[in-house]
């Protein structure tokens, strides 16, 4: 089977490998001609465990090649993927602009092809994995039937859920597969597609095109509630002296509510949470609807990274951190990817910069999107190895959960000159610190 990607973003790019790796034949188009001849030389844009080794792969086996031109994937495949861009403004509406433009390119190009339009068997299945909200599938179709393209665009909702750091994985190995869809054949090609990768489980769901946008909204923003609900509980536990790890574990023994994402620290960030729980409070909002939970949601993490902060300025006046050095390991918004969008590290960082003498930055992956979003901070080096970060420094304060933070050997810590360390991700021994008489904050602790 041929496949077709629009967009070689995160989610087409992985889309688009995971497919050829699996032995499909596929054609990933992007607008942008430099991006497209980078890829097709195997240079990948953004950093993920396993893509760049697959893009190669897939590349020398002929089973992936990249395009520019827009008139290539209708013609390559009749299965496509639409994984281009859904921004949103401030209030959370998302933008489908991009969505709608692809549409209105593929209707024109379908139309200047006679023999497609003549072949009443002739159909083009799109299955759309960029998140959109609900209504939007209803939207498209009522472009298409307006330019009398209705019985040869069936379109479908098949939304992503790829975490960052594991995508490849998650792809391979799927908790499930949403194909939203009123199209028996297009359910049928969803089936054959997944086949491989789900044939020891039943975990491929088929539902209205509705419910499919609903699910990917809702879902990332119940993981987000669980976030914002366990850092309000460790703000409790830090007023009442208790101790937010023994807390999560007595909540997440309780198989209704298990312990995933009940991690407290800095709060969530990343391209996926932040504009999901936008757009559900937006959806919400347009439907007249209330949305305090979701409302709330946001307001606890806008607020988690200035609770943090209050801890260090709770310890030190405004005079003596105007004369301290400080370690500042992390920048990314999650451990494993080179992605620093809505990193609450990032903003944190910028909090710290013009309060304190100088930042010695550590960041293994993102450090240069991380630099050319800095650029503006000027009391800011980079260094490089988690060590150099601490030589000079008064206190250490921990942003982002790398493996090789937690596994840090506690003497290294005595060179900080003020024995001091600021744990925002509550990831280091607290007992082991504190025996060694430096002073330890975390959050919840």
């Amino acid at each position: 089977m041929k496949i077709s990607i629009i967009g070689t973003g995160y989610v087409g790019l992985v889309t688009g490998a995971c497919f050829a790796d699996l032995g499909y034949e596929v054609c990933c188009a992007d607008v942008s001609s430099e991006k497209v001849n980078l890829l097709q030389s195997g240079v990948m844009p953004f950093f993920e465990p396993g893509l760049g080794d697959i893009v190669q792969r897939t590349l020398k086996s002929k089973n992936l090649f990249f395009t520019s031109d827009a008139n290539i994937p209708a013609s390559f495949a009749d299965v496509i993927f639409v994984c281009v861009g859904t921004p949103q403004d401030i209030t959370g509406k998302p933008d489908l602009s991009y969505l709608e433009e692809y549409f209105l390119n593929l209707i024109k190009t379908l139309h200047e092809n006679e023999d497609f339009i003549k072949n009443s068997d002739a159909k083009k299945h799109v299955f759309i994995k960029s998140t959109i909200p609900p209504g939007t599938i209803k939207h498209l179709n009522s472009i298409i039937s307006n330019n009398s393209l209705r019985d040869k665009i069936v379109l479908s909702s098949n939304p992503e859920f790829l975490k960052e750091g594991s995508a490849v994985q998650d792809f391979m190995r799927p908790d499930r597969v949403v194909v939203g869809s009123d199209n028996q054949e297009s359910i049928k090609i969803a089936a054959e597609l997944y086949r491989s990768i789900l044939w020891k489980s039943e975990r491929m769901l088929v539902t209205s095109p509705e419910s499919s946008e609903i699910i990917k909204y809702a879902a990332n923003s119940f993981l987000a509630m669980k976030i914002s609900f366990i850092n309000q509980i460790a703000r409790l536990s830090d007023a009442v002296g208790g101790d937010i790890h023994e807390i999560r574990k007595g909540i997440g023994m309780d198989e209704r509510i298990n312990p995933h994402f009940l991690y407290a620290g800095l709060g969530y960030g990343g391209s996926c949470f932040p504009k999901d729980v936008n757009g559900l409070e937006f959806v919400m909002q347009s439907n007249n609807l209330s949305s305090e939970l979701i409302t709330a949601t946001n307001s606890v993490n806008d607020s988690q990274v200035r609770y943090f902060l209050e801890k260090i300025l709770h310890l030190y006046s405004p005079e003596e951190l105007q004369k301290k050095e400080i370690a500042f390991w992390g920048l990314a918004f999650k451990p494993n990817t080179d992605d620093i969008r809505e990193s609450v590290a990032i903003k944190l960082l910028r909090l710290l910069a013009p309060i304190v003498k100088h930042i010695h930055a550590y960041e293994p992956i993102a450090i240069k999107n991380a630099m050319t979003e800095l650029v503006e901070i000027k009391n800011i080096s980079y260094v490089e190895s988690s060590l150099d970060a601490i030589k000079n420094s008064h206190f250490l304060v921990i942003a982002t959960e790398y493996s090789q933070f937690w596994n840090m050997s506690p003497e290294h810590f005595m060179q900080l000159k003020d024995k001091c360390i600021f744990d925002g991700r509550n990831i280091l021994d607290k007992d082991k610190i504190e025996s060694m008489g430096i002073q330890y904050f975390g959050v919840g602790r």
